[in-house]
């Protein structure tokens, strides 16, 4: 045997590479599967990796077989991809063996590991062994100060309070001091001036007691409020000048001269309705007003406490703060409570 590639090939040749053991897994497997006469040399090379082992066995080629019988049996080819041992190799296959060009032929499984010649890295140095326990974050060390903050606290409360209790026992309700405080003397003095003063009148106390106990007119409730535009008239008369009405502060009145209704007993004359605080009231009468105005149909007026809307139909009255009123026409009226 002699030295250097076989048949003149290249150091760097696909046979070498098939043949060096340092020749990357990865590029075994593409040997293999593009150039079926260097798999003889795969399945001798060192590097090559059990699953395409395997794959080469599978194939039942007598020259790999033969190649992986050498590797069993550890008479192989030594590491040095540079003798002729591997010729020796190549040299034992038959004269038909099939010389199929670099292409794209069948590869087998890729490696699923490193190779041999990669030593097992350690861990990257922020990567935490597999065997060791994640790191845990250190309990912090409790503050003693914080247990002593609060004592100070409850002494500094206990203090404040025995403070408090001394001022109120020495000089507050149990100091028994004979002197009488500020607001005691101003009663006192009050009591003796009302004394000392002539008393009042029995009956003007009663009249201030009676203005002060009558409940004020704008704070009555208004139970049905005079219309809107409502005129502030004292007194008015119906378009026809049949009806006379009067607005007084305690009591709304209207009279009708020619009706057809009937009247009152022993009425001989006009009719008159009237609403104050309580129910309305049909008798006899004539309603006079000063300054009587004339309330057009469609019009209405109020003093806010009695309201009248004159229509074609009649008038109607009412009190705004009980709704009680009336309605009165030539030929009917109504008393509504």
């Amino acid at each position: 045997m002699t030295d250097g590639p076989h048949h003149g090939q290249s150091p760097t040749g696909p046979a070498a590479r098939a043949a060096d053991p340092h020749t990357p897994q990865v590029q075994l497997q593409m040997l293999a599967g593009d150039h079926p006469e260097l798999r003889p040399l795969i399945a001798q090379n060192p590097n090559t990796y059990p699953e395409l082992l395997q794959w080469l066995a599978e194939l039942h080629d007598p020259a790999v077989d033969a190649a992986l019988a050498r590797r069993a049996a550890g008479t192989g080819p030594r590491a040095d991809p540079g003798t002729d041992e591997f010729s020796a190799v190549r040299d034992e296959r038959p004269q038909d063996y099939p010389q199929s060009q670099p292409g794209h032929g069948y590869y087998p499984a890729a490696p699923t590991g490193p190779a041999p010649w990669e030593s097992n890295p350690g861990p990257a140095p922020w990567e935490a062994p597999a065997n060791q326990a994640p790191y845990a974050e250190p309990e912090p060390r409790r503050r003693r100060g914080g247990t002593c903050a609060i004592i100070f606290l409850i002494l500094l409360v206990a203090a404040a309070a025995v403070v408090a209790a001394y001022f109120l026992i020495f000089n507050g309700v149990f100091s028994g001091d004979d002197e009488p405080t500020e607001e005691t003397s101003i009663s006192q003095d009050q009591n003796e001036q009302d004394q000392n003063e002539p008393g009042e009148d029995p009956d003007e106390a009663g009249a201030q007691g009676a203005e002060s106990d009558a409940p004020e007119e704008d704070d009555a409730e208004i139970v049905r409020p005079a219309p809107e535009g409502a005129q502030d008239i004292p007194a008015f008369t119906a378009p026809s000048g049949n009806i006379n009405c009067a607005i007084g502060e305690d009591e709304l009145e209207c009279s009708i001269l020619d009706y057809g209704f009937d009247a009152p007993q022993d009425c001989d004359g006009p009719a008159r309705f009237s609403v104050g605080s309580e129910d309305p009231q049909l008798g006899c009468g004539s309603t006079e007003g000063e300054n009587s105005a004339t309330l057009q149909y469609g019009q209405s007026a109020s003093n806010g406490r009695f309201a009248c809307v004159s229509s074609e139909s009649g008038f109607e009255c009412w009190n705004t703060e009980t709704g009680n009123g009336f309605f009165m026409a030539r030929e009917s009226y109504q008393l509504q409570n």
